[in-house]
């Protein structure tokens, strides 16, 4: 019994000192929020490439930049906008070149293409396909 009130206690203290469990306006921080930082914690990334939260307040929404030091794209400056929905990490984020570049991977409106930014339209894009019968 002691120990479920110094647990109580210990969460109205984390509450009112303004945790890391709450987001911007003192309101909680919703899964996909708790998420993306945890994700954007672990990265390792080079030193060629940095994010930069525009609103540090909004983690959902992120530019990443990536100047390469060698290859073929060696000296230039590519800016990334991810945009993470609240169903993150079940929805993939929506990214965006705003780097004109001439990449396949990229199309003229700087739409990154690639399959796991996409929603699977069948169970037959996730890889998992359905059991019939036993």
């Amino acid at each position: 019994m002691i120990k479920l009130f110094s647990l109580k206690q210990q969460k109205k203290d984390e509450e009112s000192a303004g945790g890391n469990r709450t987001g911007a306006g003192g309101k909680k921080a919703s899964a996909a929020q708790l998420r993306i930082q945890k994700d954007i914690n672990e990265l390792n990334l080079p030193k060629t490439c940095e994010i930069v939260f525009p609103d540090q307040d909004d983690l959902l929404n992120f530019k990443l930049i990536i100047s390469p030091d060698e290859g073929f794209y060696k000296g230039g400056k590519f800016v990334f906008s991810f945009k993470v929905g609240q169903g993150y990490p079940h929805d993939p984020p929506k990214v965006k070149c705003e780097t004109m570049v001439y990449h396949p991977n990229i199309d003229l409106e700087g739409n990154v293409c690639l399959n796991i930014l996409r929603h699977p339209a069948s169970p037959q894009d996730t890889g998992l396909m359905p059991r019939l019968g036993s």
